[in-house]
């Protein structure tokens, strides 16, 4: 029973070959942008609206800068 329909939403028919290796990095680097900037964008609207500072977004925002800076040096160093 072969369900291709299924196979083809899932992308199990195919190896990971180096398009879909690009696809899947340029998909989760535009997710990362996205979410950043919609955190900030959420930072904004409580600082100048609500009048308060969110710490924990603020955090996240730090952590995703930090992690994006350390992922490019680790890139940079070993290739």
């Amino acid at each position: 029973m072969n369900h291709s329909v299924l196979n083809r939403i899932l992308m199990l028919d195919h190896v990971a070959d180096e398009r879909y290796c690009q696809h899947q990095r340029r998909s989760t680097s535009a997710a990362a942008i996205v979410g950043t900037l919609t955190v900030f964008g959420l930072l904004e609207y409580r600082v100048l609206v609500e009048h308060r500072v969110s710490w924990d977004l603020i955090w996240v925002i730090y952590a995703m800068g930090a992690t994006k800076i350390a992922l490019m040096l680790w890139y940079r160093f070993r290739n």
